[in-house]
């Protein structure tokens, strides 16, 4: 009897698991649609804090042919830096109002002394304003903020308007004027508390009032 052979599928060989340095397991990157790379390509993401302290070519070449190339301290030696009067580790940005052409030494020497610093601040805040090193992106969240600000500041004007004649009826039962904290708590309760705390106050004056009349001049309840 001749040997007989049996088929057997073929192996596959299995991928290999990558581990971290940790032991776990690392997970395959998903790619990414065609469709998803069209979208990403055309979004732009915002200047990183390093990008926005680095001063344009154009800026600088502006501040060279301004100054005629001359250090701005008054030295008269030729500018070799364009130095940020707002230092950049204090958010100061590349922008036109925030540079100052400088040589090495002046350079060396103001940002080692604070006083100087200052002074050049102070300067540059009298010229163009007290926040001349923002850049656009500052004063989109600056304008932001102040917007905020107001709305919330005309939220409490308009709250203190609505409590306004509750107040007056607690000055005037209490013979006095109302203490900060009590008006907070006013300016926490909502309409319908305001409403009702308004009535009861409107009871209790108006049963007073009733009291101080003198008798054969008034009337009672029953």
């Amino acid at each position: 009897m001749s040997h007989q052979t049996f088929w057997k599928p073929e192996k596959k060989v299995k991928e290999k698991k990558s581990f971290s340095s940790l032991g776990q397991r690392k997970k395959s990157k998903k790619l990414i649609p065609e469709w998803k790379k069209d979208i990403l390509a055309h979004h732009q993401s915002r200047p990183s804090r390093a990008d926005r302290a680095e001063f344009p070519p154009g800026v600088v070449t502006e501040l060279i042919e301004e100054t005629q190339g001359l250090c701005q301290c008054g030295c008269g030696r030729k500018s070799t830096q364009t130095h940020h009067v707002m230092p950049r580790g204090r958010s100061g940005r590349g922008v036109k109002t925030n540079a100052m052409r400088v040589c090495d030494t002046c350079h060396d020497r103001i940002q080692t002394n604070e006083e100087e610093l200052q002074g050049w601040i102070s300067t540059y805040s009298l010229i163009y304003g007290p926040r001349f090193w923002f850049d656009e992106q500052d004063w989109e969240e600056h304008n932001r903020k102040q917007a905020a600000r107001q709305r919330v500041e005309a939220e409490k004007r308009e709250r203190l308007e609505s409590i306004k004649p509750v107040m007056e009826l607690i000055t005037t039962a209490a013979g006095r004027s109302l203490k900060i904290k009590e008006v907070r708590l006013l300016e926490a309760m909502d309409e319908k508390q305001i409403s009702v705390f308004e009535n009861m106050m409107n009871d209790i004056l108006g049963v007073t009032a009733k009291q101080q009349v003198p008798f054969g001049y008034g009337y009672f309840d029953d």
